[in-house]
C-alpha cells in the first residue's frame, strides 16, 4: 500500500500535469519518456521505476515540460519513495551485469565516446547534408521566452521544404523566413525536404516556449 507521501507526489504530479492541459501521450512525446514510466509516477508504483539516477534524469525533464522546479520534484520523490530511502547511496545504476568487469568498463567507455561522436557529427552535419542550413535553429532543441519564433534559413536549389505539413516557398537565392507560433512548453517542428525525383528526407527540432509563469510543484 502507498504510504500518505507517495500519495501527495503522485497527486502533485497528477495536478500539474492537469494543469498544464496535457495527456500523458502528449508528456511522452515531449520528453521522449515512455508513457508506462509516467503512468507509473501518478499511480504510486514508485517501486517498479529504474534506478535513481535514471529516475532523477527524467524528472528533471518531466518539470522542464511542465514548467515546474525538477530539482524540488526530484526531493519530492525522495521523500515518498520508501524503497529508495532503505537503499539508499545503493541505489545506482545496474552494476556487475557482464562476469567481467573489464569488459563492462571497455563496453561502456566505447558506447560513451560513439554516441558522443554521433550527437557532434549529427547536429553540426545534419542540415548541410539534407541541403538546408537554419540560421538559429542549429541544435536539436532551443529555448526561447518569445511566443513567436522566427524560423530562418536557406535550401539549395531544386529541394522543396515543409514545415509541419505547410509547403515553405523560398527565395530565388534559397533563402526563406517564417514566424512560428508557439505554446507553452516544447514545440516539435518536423522538416521535410524533398528533391525532384528524389527521396524525401526528414529531421525535427524542438523549440522550448517558457512562459513568465512557471509553476512550483
Amino acid at each position: 500500500m502507498p504510504n500518505e507521501e507517495q500519495k501527495n507526489f503522485s497527486s502533485a504530479f497528477l495536478t500539474a500535469i492537469k494543469n498544464k492541459g496535457v495527456s500523458f501521450e502528449k508528456l511522452a512525446q515531449a520528453t521522449g519518456i515512455s508513457e508506462r514510466f509516467l503512468k507509473n509516477l501518478a499511480e504510486d508504483n514508485l517501486e517498479d521505476l529504474p534506478a535513481a539516477p535514471y529516475v532523477h534524469g527524467y524528472l528533471i525533464r518531466i518539470a522542464e515540460a511542465l514548467g515546474l522546479n525538477g530539482e524540488k520534484m526530484w526531493i519530492e520523490y525522495q521523500k515518498s519513495n520508501e524503497t529508495l530511502k532503505r537503499s539508499g547511496k545503493n541505489d545506482e545504476l545496474p552494476k556487475n551485469r557482464f562476469e567481467s568487469t573489464k569488459i563492462n568498463t571497455k563496453i561502456i567507455l566505447i558506447l560513451v565516446f560513439v554516441m558522443a561522436l554521433v550527437v557532434y557529427f549529427g547536429l553540426l552535419l545534419l542540415p548541410q547534408a539534407n541541403g538546408i542550413s537554419l540560421n538559429n535553429l542549429k541544435e536539436d532543441t532551443v529555448f526561447t521566452a518569445s511566443p513567436v519564433f522566427n524560423l530562418s534559413g536557406n535550401i539549395d536549389s531544386g529541394y522543396e521544404l515543409t514545415v509541419n505539413g505547410e509547403r515553405i516557398y523560398p527565395t530565388k537565392d534559397g533563402d526563406f523566413e517564417k514566424d512560428i507560433p508557439l505554446g507553452p512548453g516544447f514545440n516539435t517542428l518536423s522538416f521535410d525536404i524533398k528533391k525532384f525525383l528524389g527521396k524525401k528526407q526528414s529531421f525535427t527540432k524542438q523549440i522550448f516556449y517558457a512562459t513568465s509563469t512557471n509553476t512550483d510543484l
